[in-house]
């Protein structure tokens, strides 16, 4: 049972020490900010190009993934992205660290969710649901753990030093993880041929009713792990207290993915209804948190947000191996990252400026709800057939 499961823990580590660090990224802006004189707008521009990056190769890195051994793209991804960040802890000027934090971008593209998804839906067929909410589970023991961590780095360390112990430590437990769990033979599926799939994939209503909808709701949670630390700064917590309360944030997105792990498939000719739900309740989660401000009401919060946010993760994926086939889904997923540039280039950067210029995040939070929102329409717009001819998700 284990060894079965073994690729998709393989999978959650990468994911976790992958797309669970962009989490951290808030407790730097303070010190970047102190240290270089740059505004709290132009440093949340950083996390742009973890949009930017994968919108232009993603495409590319998903062919990859439908044709190479992917134990190789994982290991090329993370080496590239934990050296960029080393390189980067000892920038002596910010447009260095800036360049450093773009290799990091190209790395996790590598080893992020377009390969490790699809690898998940290659090698799980029919058992799709609970192995990527395996591998997403590893994202919210990384919010659990990653930001007490940092806290506690920066604590006795100056932001160089403990971006740069994060850097070596998550370099050496992936690659630990990669060769002990993925099959070096593991490859893309051979199917249909390129130039075909992509024809017929961008004709699809699905193709971009999924991806528009990804869009809003990843762009969202991108701008919470942002905008959470100094949001909770800013209402009088201090830094230890902030990432206790992300921990409560991942441990409650845990247990969401545990209860997507223990739906499976069964709920399949439902799964837009229940991204609509989702959607819906982490837009409630959001217009409470502008009035929480004390820890109790604050922690409520984000156990909802959480929990909800941490079950819409794994959907990605598994609502394109609803529709698409699995020889051609790392090339379906990573062609739908350009939809998450119009909202991704101007969410973080603009709560930013909106901070700057208020001194609150009330604007910014109300401008979730309202993302989240359209995302969970274009959910429920989802309607049609499955890949192979079968009733996909349930008509309306």
């Amino acid at each position: 049972m284990f060894k079965t499961w073994l690729p998709a823990i393989s999978g959650m580590i990468c994911l976790g020490l992958g797309a669970g660090l962009i989490g951290v990224y808030g407790f730097f802006v303070p010190l970047l900010s102190e240290e270089f004189g740059a505004s709290t707008a132009a440093l949340n521009t950083g996390p742009v190009l973890l949009l930017l990056v994968p919108a232009f190769v993603a495409p590319f890195v998903g062919k990859l993934a439908d044709r190479l051994p992917i134990r190789r793209l994982l290991l090329t991804g993370v080496t590239l992205a934990m050296l960029s960040l080393l390189a980067g802890s000892q920038a002596p000027t910010l447009p260095l660290v800036a360049l450093g934090f773009l290799g990091f971008s190209l790395g996790l593209t590598l080893y992020g969710p377009v390969v490790v998804n699809g690898l998940m839906v290659k090698i799980y067929p029919g058992r799709e649901a609970r192995a990527l909410a395996v591998v997403a589970i590893g994202i919210s023991v990384a919010t659990a753990v990653v930001p007490l961590a940092v806290g506690w780095l920066l604590t006795f360390l100056d932001w160089r030093q403990a971006l740069a112990c994060l850097a070596l430590g998550v370099l050496a437990c992936v690659w630990f993880a990669v060769l002990t769990g993925i099959p070096g033979g593991v490859a893309g599926e051979a199917g249909e041929k390129p130039e075909r799939a992509g024809k017929e994939i961008y004709r699809r209503a699905e193709f971009w009713l999924i991806g528009g909808c990804m869009a809003l709701g990843m762009n969202v949670a991108m701008v919470q792990a942002v905008c959470y630390p100094p949001l909770f700064i800013s209402k009088g917590f201090s830094p230890v207290e902030a990432g206790s309360f992300l921990t409560m944030a991942g441990v409650a997105g845990l247990l969401g993915k545990a209860g997507i792990a223990w739906l499976g498939d069964a709920g399949r000719q439902y799964a837009k209804w229940l991204v609509a739900g989702l959607l819906s309740s982490q837009a409630f989660a959001m217009f409470l948190l502008r009035s929480a401000d004390n820890s109790a009401e604050v922690i409520g919060v984000l156990l909802i947000a959480g929990f909800s946010g941490g079950a819409f993760l794994p959907m990605h994926a598994y609502l394109n191996s609803r529709y698409f086939s699995p020889a051609v889904i790392g090339q379906v997923t990573g062609s739908q990252m350009p939809l998450f540039l119009p909202f991704g280039l101007v969410g973080a950067p603009l709560a930013g400026y909106v901070f700057d210029s208020t001194g609150s995040y009330d604007l910014v939070l109300l401008g979730l709800v309202v993302a989240l929102l359209c995302a969970a329409a274009l959910a429920v717009r989802l309607s049609g057939k499955a890949s192979d001819g079968s009733p996909a998700l349930q008509a309306d």
